[in-house]
């Protein structure tokens, strides 16, 4: 019993000797940082709230070139960091050192390209043939059609016409009388003969008038008429297969040969083209694999291109800050590569699905460089801020100045400013808004312009000092 009493009693002054210690060290600490307060005089100003990351710098558009042919290198065109345009010729094989198929290549891109100008110089005499063809049909057409038209009743004569016929009938029919009367009055077998011819010859001009006038007046018989309306048909067809046939061929040859020509013609190019390399795209020779003389094979190596006037960063925003974000925000860029240098992006892309990583999920933000010079390269490490909210006329207190009492934020202000010491400082609760890397913006709180703020302030308590359950005090920091 006596062991035991002994015990508490050892353990009861170590623990008065402990607090006595850490009571005597706290008011040390205190009273030295309280000669060493630094203070902040509260303000207005703008404010950019941003959410910071960092990622690297690459080219929108990167092209690794490879050879697809084997070969022995012959000229090389450009040299590391040259800028080159699309479809610039970088680098050739030596023709002596290309395989077979390269030679039967050039002797079919030859020979498709020939029965291309085949079909187009064909197709367009096809065209010429078939045009003559319908103007000889509609001819023929339109004269069957005016001989059909001229044979119809009617229509074979104008007015004049079949009053001239009336009048040569009827001189022809005085006429037939008067040589009847002169064969009959006739004596002699000479007169008698003669009388008989010039008789012979009144009939037949007195029945070709008849008939004349008849065939101006009637048309045509029934047989000549449907042979009339047979040559009319026949026409109409003929006219019809020709302008078919020049429909078919007037546009030029038909697609489908042209589209197997020019397949053809890509084909024999494509093999061709192996034995070369060019730029798909303006840009700057950023990595040279090759030099005059290497055997290469395909898939070996040749060249980079990038496109360095358009630099872009991707960083991955936590999911807590990626509804802050937005495309056509402005986002600052820093490089530890580049001192005493800062540039400005915008947001051009936000993904809108997140990936989980180590049990946090990020979304990919894509940021284009708007101002990069020769000093910014792919590859480069880029701190990024981007700007999610602009305040431009907001209460600021440092981010330095701020501390957390049970669960709330607070800071301290000095009530005289002209003896700022830990006996005159007082807790003040704010509420935040907007923050950015130094400042933060004060929302509400008893707090204006012009106060002052302690930025380090001391210790609230010797029994903070001491941690929490060291029990009550009337320490100006008390909750």
């Amino acid at each position: 019993m006596k062991k035991r009493t002994i015990i508490i009693v050892i353990i009861s002054a170590l623990v008065v000797a402990g607090l006595a210690y850490g009571i005597v060290n706290a008011q040390k600490k205190q009273q030295a940082s309280t000669d060493d307060l630094q203070t902040f005089e509260i303000s207005k100003g703008p404010l950019s709230a941003v959410v910071d990351e960092t990622g690297e710098v690459y080219a929108d558009q990167t092209a690794m070139l490879f050879w697809e042919t084997k070969g022995i290198v012959g000229e090389i065109n450009v040299a590391l960091g040259e800028e080159v345009i699309e479809g610039q010729i970088l680098a050739t094989l030596n023709e002596s050192s290309l395989p077979q198929t390269i030679y039967l290549a050039q002797q079919d891109f030859i020979n498709a390209e020939r029965a291309l100008e085949n079909l187009y110089e064909g197709s367009a005499e096809a065209a010429a043939v078939s045009q003559l063809a319908v103007a000889n049909a509609r001819d023929a057409l339109d004269s069957a059609e005016y001989r059909w038209t001229l044979n119809q009743p009617g229509n074979r004569a104008s007015e004049e016409e079949l009053k001239s016929a009336k009048a040569k009938k009827t001189i022809a029919e005085k006429r037939l009388t008067q040589k009847q009367k002169e064969y009959n009055n006739a004596s002699g077998s000479i007169a008698k003969a003669k009388a008989q011819i010039n008789l012979t010859a009144a009939i037949n001009q007195h029945q070709y008038a008849v008939w004349y006038l008849n065939w101006l007046k009637d048309g045509g018989d029934e047989i000549e008429m449907a042979i009339f309306d047979a040559n009319v048909a026949v026409g109409l067809a003929n006219l019809e297969a020709a302008e078919r046939e020049y429909n078919r061929v007037k546009d030029g040859p038909d697609l489908d040969d042209i589209t197997m020509a020019e397949a053809r013609i890509a084909a024999a190019q494509a093999s061709l083209d192996m034995t070369s390399i060019t730029a798909p795209f303006g840009g700057v020779i950023t990595s040279v694999d090759v030099l005059p003389g290497d055997l290469v094979s395909p898939n070996t190596l040749a060249f980079r291109v990038d496109n360095l006037s358009n630099l872009m960063v991707d960083v991955g925003v936590s999911e807590i800050d990626i509804n802050q974000i937005g495309v056509g925000q402005p986002v600052t860029l820093s490089f530890d590569a580049i001192l005493g240098k800062e540039y400005q992006g915008e947001v051009v892309e936000v993904s809108p699905v997140g990936v989980k990583e180590q049990g946090l999920v990020s979304f990919e933000v894509t940021i284009e460089l708007i101002d990069a010079d020769e000093d910014v390269r792919p590859g480069l490490t880029a701190a990024v801020a981007i700007v999610v909210r602009q305040v431009e006329d907001a209460l600021l207190i440092p981010n330095r100045a701020v501390r957390w009492v049970k669960g709330e934020q607070v800071v301290y202000m000095a009530t005289n400013p002209d003896n700022v010491n830990a006996e005159n400082l007082i807790m003040v609760h704010v509420t935040l808004g907007a923050s950015s890397d130094e400042f933060s913006e004060v929302l509400g709180g008893d707090i204006k312009a012009g106060d002052l703020i302690v930025i380090n302030p001391p210790s609230s308590s010797v029994f903070e000092e001491m941690g929490p359950g060291s029990g009550q005090h009337n320490s100006p920091f008390g909750q």
